[in-house]
């Protein structure tokens, strides 16, 4: 078959496309990824993207993506002025995939002076972030009065990290109040000198909304004078003001390798964003306290625990390093019914056991030892079955002969896997402690815990047979 044919056949496939069957559609497409196709192919492939079959948008989708034909974004533009907002929505993220192959198409693009197109495209342009589309930007920006299309320009060059554009930035941040957050953001982005110190004067003067946005920004762009600054305004700060402050100065002591202060106003500020920011405002705070053993902070990253992995191991080192601390909080964490209870004690098994493991001399009274134990035994009747668990292997760890009086509770457990963790702790103890209780549970009403206990127990008897006499 000759390539004249070939394409003639191709073209009555593509044709084709729109009465076949879904199937038969994406069939079709998956064979053109690697074809140099032209554009009578490019326009049915392209409409494809509005069919009424997922399946058949995704592969529309998967081809343009690989083939990269540079024709395929002139194609897809009309459809930004789809009624149909996915469909208008599905050619946006095609152009944003497609990235520099689609700012020049973008650029050339009739809007027909119709705002809500036009910010679109500058969104996307954003989005891509490639610079050889800032000067269309800048255009855009000096020549319209809509307010929309002006705040996405904004952010667009922001996006792109264009410093030629700080100086008419600025200018429109004295222009409409709207605009100050997004200016802020934007020059943020793009770390001048002139930024920095724009936005470091501005500071003092503005609302509380415009504030957060430059605390943000100065923790992108700022250098050892403005970590300086930053501790200043611990002075003065308090509220949600205080999450991009404190975010914002552990970013900058990160870079420069600073020391932090630490007093009461810090320690206020510490504990509001530990306690009510977000996940990523508590890993920056987290990051902060590495060095302050204060036991309110302390506290306060316990309550923590359970919510992220990454945020769970830097809690875990801070305490492995302050194991005092946690035997001598325990109690009050216990009693104080934390949501998290069943992280806590599981850390403080760890603890536990980092203390046997390293020969680490724990400084604990007898008393508050008799007071770890006996709230740990309150816990043998909760209703979570792991929290049981976990409090009968601290018992066991920290006192087993204290942990026996409290045998009984653990052997009417509910949960016959916790009644086997039971068996294995008493089979490691000497025979004389367990025996009594490993011969109860021969009578378990599990099969599986009363097997594992009636050779537990014969395994006693043997070892009592074969003593010497």
């Amino acid at each position: 078959m000759t390539k004249k044919v070939e394409k003639e056949q191709l073209k009555i496939n593509l044709e084709s496309l729109v009465n076949d069957t879904a199937e038969k559609k994406i069939e079709l497409l998956n064979s053109l990824a690697s074809e140099d196709l032209a554009d009578i192919y490019i326009k049915y492939i392209v409409r494809l993207i509005a069919d009424e079959d997922k399946g058949v948008r995704n592969a529309t989708s998967m081809l343009i993506l690989s083939n990269r034909n540079p024709r395929f974004p002139y194609f897809l533009l009309p459809y930004i002025k789809s009624e149909v907002i996915s469909v208008r929505n599905l050619a946006g993220e095609i152009l944003i995939k497609l990235g520099s192959l689609s700012v020049d198409p973008i650029i050339q693009f009739d809007c027909n002076n119709n705002v809500d197109y036009l910010k679109f495209l500058i969104d996307i342009l954003g989005l891509i972030g490639d610079q050889r589309a800032a000067l269309y930007v800048m255009g855009v920006l000096s020549s319209t009065d809509n307010e929309n299309v002006i705040l996405a320009c904004i952010e667009a060059l922001g996006n792109m990290c264009y410093r030629e554009s700080v100086d008419v930035l600025m200018l429109f941040y004295d222009r409409n109040e709207l605009f100050k957050p997004t200016v802020v953001e934007a020059l943020g982005k793009m770390g001048s000198r002139e930024a920095l110190g724009f936005l470091i004067s501005r500071f003092t003067e503005e609302d509380e909304l415009t504030k957060y946005s430059i605390l943000e920004s100065l923790g992108k762009i700022g250098d050892m004078e403005t970590y300086f600054f930053l501790i200043e305004q611990t002075n003065d700060i308090g509220g949600t003001l205080t999450l991009p402050l404190i975010t914002s100065i552990s970013t900058l002591r990160e870079k420069y390798n600073l020391d932090i202060p630490f007093d009461n106003r810090m320690k206020k500020l510490l504990l509001y964003a530990l306690n009510e920011g977000t996940l990523e405002n508590k890993k920056s705070t987290f990051s902060l306290i590495d060095s302050f053993d204060d036991k309110d902070i302390l506290y306060a990253s316990l309550c923590l625990l359970g919510q992220d992995y990454e945020l769970d191991d830097m809690i875990k080192s801070k305490i492995l390093y302050n194991t005092d601390y946690i035997f001598s909080e325990i109690t009050r964490i216990i009693s104080d019914k934390p949501q998290n209870l069943r992280h806590v004690l599981n850390l403080f098994l760890e603890v536990i056991r980092y203390a046997e493991e390293s020969q680490t001399e724990i400084k604990i009274t007898e008393l508050g030892l008799k007071n770890i134990i006996y709230s740990a035994s309150s816990l043998l009747s909760h209703h979570d079955e792991e929290i049981r668990k976990l409090s009968m292997e601290i018992l066991f760890k920290l006192d087993a002969e204290s942990a026996l009086l409290f045998i009984d509770s653990m052997l009417n457990d509910e949960n016959p896997w916790n009644r086997m963790g039971l068996l294995e702790i008493l089979e490691r103890m000497p025979a004389h402690q367990s025996e009594s209780a490993i011969q109860k549970l021969t009578e378990d009403p599990d099969e599986m815990v009363r097997e594992r206990a009636q050779f537990a127990s014969a395994s006693i008897l043997n070892n009592e047979t074969e003593k010497p006499n």
